[in-house]
Parts: C-alpha cells; structure tokens; sequence
C-alpha cells in the first residue's frame, strides 16, 4: 500500500524537478495557463456570434437590425475599457490588486453569457411578455456582458503586461491571440456536432454550459497571478511606471498629429467593412442556401482556421521584415475577394463557393489585425504601447459595432424595398466591397506608406518625460 502511494508522489515530484530545470518549458506553461482564460473566451463566445445570431434570424424571423443591435452593444460600450484600465493603472502605481477589477468584469461576463440564451424564449412568438419589453431585458442582459467583458480584458491584459518581462510581451500577446481564436474553433465543431438535433433548450444548455466553462478556466488562469514580496508590495515588471497624464490629456496629445488621426481612420474603415458580415453568414448560409444549424455553426470554425491562417502568415511576413501597410493592403484585398466570392455563391446557390468566401474573409481578416496591431506598436516607445493598443482597441470595436449594426440594417432595408432575401445579403456584402476599395484609395492617396518611411506618422510622446500609465487595452 505504501509503495503505491509512493509512486505517484514520485512521480510528481520528477516531473516538477525536470519542469524546474528547464525554463523555458516552465515559461511556456505558464503562459499556455495565463491562456486558458482567452480559450474560455472563444468558447463562450462561438455560440454567441456563431449559433444564436442565425436561430435569432434565420429560424425566428427577428430583424436583423435587431439582433446586430443586440450583438454590438457590447462594441459600443468599449470606452469603458479606457475609464477602467486607467483607474486600474492609477491603483497599481499605488501598489493595490487589478485582480477586483477582473472579478467584477468576470461575473459581469458569466451572467451575460449564461442569461444570453434566453432571448430565445424572450423573442419568441409564444413569450407571454410584449416584444418591446423583451427586447429592453435583453438589451439589460447584452449591456450586463458588454461591460463585464471591456473591464474583464482590460484588466486581464493589463495584468499580463504587469507579470510579463518587457521582452516577452509580443510572444505573450501572440500565443494570447491564438488561443482565444483556437477556443472559437473548438467550441464552434463541438457545439455543432451536439446541435446536429437542434432544439432551443438544447441550445440555451450548451451556452450555459460555455460559460461555466468560461468561469472555471477564468479562475484557473488567473488565481494568484498578483503575487506579494516579503515587504508587501506587489510583483511587476512596471514598478517604474507612474500616472503623470490623465487620460483626457493622453488622448489630447494624439489627437494633435495628423499622420495618426490619418492612419486611424483607415484602419477604422478596414475594420468595419470586415465586420458587417459578424452576424451575417450564418443566417446567409441557412436562408439563402439551405443549411442546416449544426452547417452553419461550423462556419465559424471555418473562419476561425482561416484567421489562424492569415495571423500566421502576417507573423512570418512581419518576421521578415515586410511593411506592415503592405500586409494591410493585402489584408484588405483578399477580403474584398472573399465578400465577392460570397455574393457569386448566392447567384450559383453553391455551399462549396460560400464556404471558400468565408476562407478569404478570415484570411484577409487576420493579415489587417495582426498588421495593424504590429504597425501602431511600431509608432510609440515602449512606455506608450499599451495606449496605442488601447485607442486601437477601442477603434476597432467601434467600428465592429458600428458595421454590424449597419450591415444588419442594410440587409433588412433592402430585402424590405425588393422582397428578395439574396438581395438583402448581397448589398451589404456589396458595400462592405466598396468600402475596402476606398480604405485601399486611402492608403495610396494619403500616402501612409511613404509617411512611415519618412516618419511623418510617429510617436508622438518622443522627447517627453510624463509617463501614462501602462494601458493593454484590447
């Protein structure tokens, strides 16, 4: 009895001495674990923008304007996530946790996505509740996971950035990135394969059951992460950093260079026009072509590979020292195929086509993110990076919002004043087209290639002495 007790502390005990002599493989388990919160993320969240967008508009009839609205809000609410982490900053230069701030986003997010499901029965035609009143609790709900989750990534991107050696911070933030896309991919196969047999109660228990899971692998990922010296003070890698600028004046401060108001309006525009299709394709595929809620389901994993595919193109080509503006014209041109390559598939009514569309969407999408984020980290020192991310941040989650709100609308208008569903698709699809066109017009007119070069569009805190806190804001 002994010895089979023996063994397995043994055992554990090699393991962690071999774990202990090697390093990197320590460091690489430790970030794999800081990881586990973005994975439960893609998981939660594939039911969402991949499941409940096409069973709310495709199978219910909801409006799709309704439905992008519901789907945005939490798009809309993003300058929450400057309020808080500029509030966190200033409490962890006064040695405080940032760990209450991820707490009170985290439960805001697990009670938006366990109590997301029910807009199926709030929505329905057999509620007892008038649809006005419905949609105001589940916009309540939208909004209650909207925050939570701005102050949850705020907080727990900040956190990594306090944990995280200055060198290691693009490696972090690149296996970070990865995995909430792996958790999409993942959660959207299996939640497909359970909904082979869909019903609606099936369907409110695989989200409920994405956000515990969310919440489990919250905690695993984060507990204990903010750790204390013997002489109280916490650990970080940011001890030096003091909150000298309030945010007003930090923005203030970008605001005055043109080159950088210039490049943000681009990438604004790529943004939205990437982002009209969010809560689109599903439904697309179900009313146009046919599929079934499991087929549709899987599109996002479909998209999620694609993504990883142009991510890690991105990162190669970055690697090897190409132009961030040059991946980002090509991000915006491989998308502008896909969205045509999707409008050609309503025309033939072909899944196989659809589906390939969907592929260059995801690239084209992954090469203008990651290119984005690697440019605005090029514009600023080390200090100011998290600022740039965090403007980026809230940029790109307006403009998401404000393309998934317009899409829908658009679609809704269209199929109204022509009757055909496929036209209602194809415009916005058409439009998002031409939106890519004018960004790439952008970039040639305004000339941000040759402005990089030359460093017309750069940081603008060279020179200074006022340190702002340090912002991960995503």
């Amino acid at each position: 009895m002994a010895t089979g007790t023996q063994r397995p502390a043994g055992l554990a005990q090699r393991v962690g001495a071999w774990v202990s002599d090697h390093q990197a493989i320590r460091w690489w388990l430790s970030v794999l674990r800081l990881g586990l919160f973005q994975l439960g993320m893609g998981i939660a969240l594939a039911p969402i923008t991949g499941t409940l967008n096409r069973v709310l508009i495709g199978d219910m009839y909801i409006p799709a304007v309704i439905v992008a609205s519901l789907m945005a809000i939490h798009y809309f609410v993003s300058p929450v996530r400057a309020i808080f982490g500029y509030q966190s900053d200033v409490h962890r230069a006064k040695g405080r946790w940032r760990t209450p701030y991820v707490v009170l986003g985290a439960v805001l997010t697990y009670g938006g996505l366990a109590t997301a499901p029910f807009s199926l029965i709030l929505l329905g035609a057999d509620s007892s509740m008038p649809f006005v009143a419905a949609l105001v609790v589940c916009a309540a709900i939208f909004l209650a996971y909207g925050i939570g989750v701005n102050i949850v990534e705020t907080a727990y991107l900040a956190l990594v950035s306090d944990i995280t050696p200055p060198r290691e911070r693009g490696k972090v933030l690149a296996v970070l990135w990865m995995m909430l896309v792996v958790g999409t991919i993942v959660s959207s196969i299996i939640v497909g394969a359970i909904l082979e047999n869909y019903t609606p109660v099936l369907l409110i228990q695989v989200m409920q059951g994405s956000a515990v899971v969310f919440a489990v692998l919250t905690v695993i990922a984060l507990l204990g992460r903010e750790r204390l010296r013997a002489d109280g003070t916490l650990v970080s890698y940011t001890d030096d950093i003091r909150v000298r600028l309030t945010l007003v004046e930090q923005l203030r401060v970008v605001w005055q260079q043109p080159g950088l108001r210039a490049l943000f309006v681009v990438l604004f525009g790529g943004t939205l026009a990437l982002a009209t299709h969010d809560v689109l394709l599903e439904p697309y595929g179900g009313q146009v072509l046919g599929m079934s809620v499991a087929a549709t389901t899987r599109l996002t994993a479909l998209w999620g590979v694609a993504m990883i595919a142009g991510i890690t193109a991105a990162g190669l080509l970055l690697w090897r020292g190409r132009s961030p503006i040059g991946l980002i014209i090509g991000g915006c041109a491989v998308g502008a195929l896909g969205f045509l390559v999707v409008i050609g598939a309503g025309g033939s009514l072909d899944v196989t086509v659809f589906r390939s569309g969907v592929v260059f969407i995801g690239i084209g999408r992954g090469l203008f993110i990651v290119a984005s984020v690697a440019l605005i980290m090029t514009l600023a020192d080390r200090a100011h990076a998290g600022l740039f991310i965090g403007l980026w941040g809230v940029t790109q989650a307006l403009a998401q919002g404000f393309g998934t709100v317009g899409g829908g609308l658009a679609r809704d208008i269209v199929q109204s004043q022509t009757g055909s569903i496929l036209l209602g698709y194809s415009a916005v699809y058409a439009t998002s087209f031409v939106v890519l066109l004018i960004t790439l017009g952008l970039i040639a007119v305004l000339r941000l290639g040759r402005q990089l070069r030359e460093g017309t569009v750069r940081s603008p805190w060279s020179g200074l002495q006022d340190l702002p806190g340090d912002q991960i804001l995503f």
